[in-house]
């Protein structure tokens, strides 16, 4: 599979993300909602969970083709420090002797680039251009996996940050469904969806 082939399958599974959540709000012929409000908060919440698990594979994806010599969407290469076999080698290699790559953590990621790919890029750049929402997304993703009193008050904080107002004992799908203060013609998810995709784009393109 090809760095465009990568981008092709991040991007459908942002429409799928999105088509789910579009189920949410259907209703039938009377013009009633079909799922009650509690349905609507899971399957919301589920799809953005999704979204998170596709901009972290896809962050795996290409950083394991760079490393291993695949030409980006435009027909470049990029200089590594490292020669691995194939893509599970590479995989290795960025994993050294931890369980895992922490693929949220864009810091690490960053440290990764940059030791492996020269000035780390295009991850590098790219990354650091959305690092604060990357940390609200990550922030999100924690409340939307287990809902404690500590993530209800970070999620009550990103929300009351982002949407310029008080915010107490919001939930991940209703905050996701906010239109945004800097674009009301996007929703919270799409603004920051739209700005997954511009940096996906650029890494495709090996474009910093």
């Amino acid at each position: 599979m090809s760095l465009a082939d990568s981008l092709s399958e991040f991007r459908a599974g942002i429409a799928q993300t999105n088509n789910l959540i579009s189920m949410a709000y259907e209703q039938d012929a009377d013009g009633n909602d079909i799922f009650d409000s509690t349905k609507k908060e899971f399957v919301i919440t589920s799809a953005f969970l999704k979204m998170f698990i596709y901009w972290e594979s896809f962050i795996e994806e290409s950083f394991s083709k760079y490393l291993t010599g695949e030409l980006s969407t435009n027909g470049t290469g990029v200089t590594c420090y490292i020669s691995p076999n194939d893509r599970e080698h590479a995989l290795k290699i960025l994993i050294g002797t931890q369980k895992y790559v922490d693929w949220a953590n864009h810091e690490i990621v960053r440290r990764l680039a940059k030791l492996y790919l020269e000035n780390g890029e295009p991850l590098a750049s790219n990354i650091a251009s959305i690092s604060s929402e990357l940390s609200d997304l990550k922030t999100v993703r924690n409340a939307a996996a287990h809902l404690s009193s500590t993530t209800r008050h970070q999620l009550d904080a990103l929300s009351s940050r982002i949407l310029s107002q008080n915010i107490t004992n919001t939930d991940v799908a209703t905050f996701m469904m906010q239109l945004h203060p800097s674009d009301s013609t996007k929703t919270v998810l799409q603004y920051y969806q739209n700005l997954l995709d511009i940096a996906a784009e650029n890494i495709a393109e090996n474009r910093t």
